[in-house]
């Protein structure tokens, strides 16, 4: 009997020790979201205000060093030089209080390599990202 009682006292202790390390999952409250789609971009232009069509374009998150750019979009008439920096599809992998992404892109011709800085928030219970800061025109 004295060891049935230390069986049970020990698969006690287990039982209570494991589930004691269990993370708990991100609980959000009930949110009402939209169903628009949020996007950050920027417009790259020359020095006489010509949109520019850059290549090498990249936004990487600076805490995950991960690239938020998904699928930019082959440049058209409407939106020649503009690119997306994030989007929704973001927002779960971006801090609440804001994540630096750093912009590169490169001049077609001339070859000049600039770069930006934008903060950008999201988060595991956000409905949309938001830009905190940041350029909305990039000039080559």
């Amino acid at each position: 009997m004295n060891k049935l009682n230390h069986i049970l006292a020990l698969s006690a202790f287990c039982l209570f020790a494991c589930s004691a390390t269990k993370t708990k999952p991100v609980e959000c409250e009930q949110m009402i979201c939209t169903q628009e789609f949020r996007m950050v971009q920027v417009k790259f232009k020359d020095t006489a205000g010509n949109p520019v069509t850059v290549k090498d374009f990249s936004a990487i998150n600076k805490r995950t060093n991960q690239s938020t750019v998904q699928n930019n979009e082959p440049s058209t008439v409407n939106n020649q030089g503009l690119y997306t920096v994030a989007s929704d599809a973001d927002v779960k992998t971006l801090s609440e209080s804001g994540d630096v992404i750093t912009v590169t892109a490169t001049h077609p011709t001339t070859n000049k390599k600039v770069s930006a800085e934008f903060v950008v928030n999201g988060g595991k219970c956000a409905c949309h990202i938001s830009k905190v800061s940041g350029p909305t025109e990039i000039v080559l």
